[in-house]
């Protein structure tokens, strides 16, 4: 044997030695494969709340936004912006010059029409005994009699032009229309604003009580519907939906709602029905156009299928429980979840009433194991 015929032989040998499988470590064996031992549950039924979530944004009660009603240079801003203020506080103050000296010339027309009226009435008063008596013609009752109408109408007129000044002189002075918060001012002091839709000063919100607007989708009513005409789902007695709220931080608002309006239509654009909740916030702690997480209590499922949580699989196929077959082996059964309470979860569909359920072991489970049940 040569050389080179001697290191391919010792390299062979190397080779199947170290291809060769060493012996584990205590401890390191894979187990042997056997039955695993579970639990068993059993599907029930049973009364649950059913409890329709939705995200939800507030709006405020009232929304009204203030116009100036008269033109003139804005001469003060008498609140702070951003505070609250109550009915009849002033707000702004319009440069009252020109309206009050608008009011002075309606004062003189007013009495220098009623001065005519007056004077017109005498000398009807004067000619009527006279035409009676043929001491005065016919034709100058007739221009008397046409003269007080004149005078009357001429003082009817200045008369409403005299209010009409008085009304523009005290809209100089702007007042809040109803108790709320209030914006900041649009226009800065000294700038002269005409009446109209160029007259906005600020726009003010009542947020006591608040408004809470959500949507459900087309599918979701639909569903509610076929639920409450089959009896599986109940609606509240009173036909009062409770409505409660929950913040963006977790925080629980302590007051409840009532939903107070159900849109008559489905938005196209959308799919969705509109709701309206209103709830008190005397608190303040609601500010409008705040996002909160909307839960309509108040109707209650009937005879629900249920299993615990803590049972319920997610896999590639979605929710799914391993059943226990009559052989002591498991299968994964495809199951529908509608609504977790509690520790239980309620299943629409998937299983039956008094199937038996894997309770535990489930991680070292997959379909076709082979199970012994533990006793209890």
């Amino acid at each position: 044997m040569n050389h080179f015929t001697t290191i391919a032989l010792s390299s062979v040998l190397l080779l199947a030695l170290t291809g060769c499988e060493r012996p584990k470590a205590p401890g390191m064996q894979r187990p042997p494969e056997g039955p695993v031992p579970v639990s068993v549950t059993t599907i029930q039924s049973g009364n649950f709340p059913a409890v329709l979530e939705a995200t939800g944004q507030t709006a405020a009660f009232n929304t009204v936004q203030v116009y100036t009603r008269v033109n003139g240079y804005l001469q003060k801003r008498v609140y702070t912006e951003g505070q609250k203020v109550n009915k009849g506080d002033v707000l702004f103050i319009i440069d009252p010059s020109d309206l009050k000296n608008a009011l002075a010339s309606a004062k003189a027309s007013y009495e220098l029409a009623s001065a005519n009226h007056t004077n017109a009435v005498a000398v009807l008063n004067r000619i009527k005994p006279l035409a009676a008596a043929n001491a005065a013609s016919i034709q100058d009752l007739d221009t008397a009699t046409a003269n007080e109408r004149n005078t009357a109408a001429s003082l009817s007129g200045a008369k409403a032009s005299l209010e009409q000044a008085k009304l523009n002189l005290s809209y100089t002075t702007i007042k809040a229309p109803m108790s709320g918060y209030v914006d900041k001012s649009k226009m800065d002091v000294g700038t002269y604003i005409a009446a109209g839709a160029n007259g906005l000063l600020t726009t003010m919100y009542q947020s006591d009580p608040m408004y809470v607007n959500f949507t459900f989708s087309e599918n979701q009513k639909i569903a509610r519907q076929n639920a409450l005409a089959s009896g599986n789902l109940t609606a509240p007695k009173d036909g009062q939906y409770e409505v409660e709220l929950t913040l963006g931080d977790g925080t629980v608002v302590n007051k409840k709602g009532r939903i107070n309006f159900i849109s008559p239509f489905i938005d196209p654009s959308t799919g969705t029905i509109s709701y309206r909740a209103i709830i008190d916030n005397s608190d303040n702690l609601l500010l409008p156009g705040q996002f909160v997480q909307v839960k309509v209590k108040g109707m209650e499922w009937k005879n629900a299928l249920y299993v615990p949580q803590k049972i319920l699989m997610t896999g590639e196929k979605g929710k799914f429980v391993y059943a226990i077959e009559a052989n002591n082996t498991v299968t994964a059964k495809p199951v529908v979840a509608t609504q977790w309470i509690g520790a239980n979860v309620l299943i629409e569909s998937g299983v039956q009433m008094g199937d038996k359920i894997a309770a535990d072991g489930l991680a070292k489970l997959h379909p076709g194991s082979q199970i012994t049940l533990n006793k209890k």
